[in-house]
């Protein structure tokens, strides 16, 4: 009897053990590691997945990065999607994802010149060439268009290097204002910055974004997941960011503490990220107001559901704004 008892007290051990496991997620960022993705280490990195029984893994991201395909493929479950053109195309396309909250409550996209360029605004830039991204093609480039008359001709490919803008006081660059602006302080020139959001871009950016049969099967993974990335980014930002750097430095090498301290300040100031309450917020009425704006372009198909796009059930209430889209 003594070992029978023995034996099923041993069972309870095992299967206990099995229930307390951690859900494995392997979380893909949209880039490498940088400030921009400090929030999900610090999550990592001060255990508050852990201690919401989550073991999450970040895969860094990268120039040939396309998680929006490899959500739509089934072959990641969640991921970083860059701006709100993603999730709609997506929905577009009929793929079964939704955005569960947005980190970037304003687009960090900017413009900038060299300091005696004659350009004091985006307006100003019309028929000046332009150093831009390919993927910012499809996506901003309609809308500057249609705001302030921009042209094709005015395009150059940015390939992700500062060089040809250095030498060519007359042209613009596209970067994130978190990151080229210092690249271009480091090689000696304090540039003219230019928000995009300051000029009536609505896009959020740095949403969250997961698979609808992941959202199906383990919805209280996802809520929990989305709890601890919110206490992430508030103690990034606003308490010791030194556990996250740790992890970011490990797996980019190319970051170097003063980029990572001048992205945080200005992810700061200029109110990037939002503070307490609103990190991770997402506000139905602006995505209507986005989408319409972009279809009335061509961008997208103008009989889309964008509602579909995305869910506001996983932030806390605290976040929540209301349902209703204009």
């Amino acid at each position: 009897m003594r070992r029978f008892l023995f034996v099923i007290s041993c069972l309870a051990l095992i299967a206990s053990s099995v229930i307390a496991e951690d859900t494995k997620i392997t979380f893909v960022t949209d880039w490498k590691a940088q400030a921009e993705h400090g929030g999900f280490y610090q999550a990592v990195a001060k255990g508050y997945y852990k201690k919401r029984g989550l073991d999450v893994t970040i895969r860094q991201g990268g120039p040939q990065s396309d998680n929006p395909r490899l959500l739509a493929a089934g072959a990641i479950d969640i991921a970083l999607t860059s701006n709100n053109f993603q999730p709609i195309n997506l929905l577009a396309a009929g793929a079964d994802t939704k955005v569960v909250m947005a980190v970037f409550q304003k687009d960090p996209q900017v413009f900038m010149v060299h300091p005696e360029n004659p350009a004091n605004s985006i307006a100003e830039m019309k028929d000046m060439p332009i150093f831009i991204a390919d993927s910012a093609i499809g996506t901003i480039w309609p809308w500057l268009e249609a705001k302030f008359g921009f042209t094709d001709k005015q395009i150059r490919k940015y390939t992700y290097s500062l060089a040809p803008w250095l030498v060519n006081k007359g042209t613009v660059q596209e970067g994130y204002l978190s990151s080229e602006p210092f690249t271009a302080k480091q090689a000696g020139i304090d540039p003219k910055v230019f928000l995009l959001a300051d000029e009536g871009y609505l896009g959020y950016a740095a949403m969250v974004t997961v698979r609808g049969e992941f959202i199906r099967k383990s919805p209280e993974v996802v809520r929990k997941f989305v709890e601890a990335t919110i206490e992430g980014w508030q103690d990034y930002l606003y308490n010791d960011p030194v556990p996250a750097n740790a992890l970011i430095l490990n797996d980019n090498p190319e970051a170097t503490e003063e980029l990572l301290a001048y992205s945080i300040k200005t992810m700061k100031s200029a109110n990037i990220v939002g503070t307490g309450g609103d990190i991770g917020q997402i506000d139905p009425a602006r995505w209507n107001r986005f989408y319409r704006e972009m279809s009335a372009l061509g961008v997208f198909p103008s009989n889309l559901d964008v509602r579909k796009a995305f869910t506001t059930e996983f932030l806390p209430s605290s976040v929540k704004t209301d349902t209703k889209t204009e």
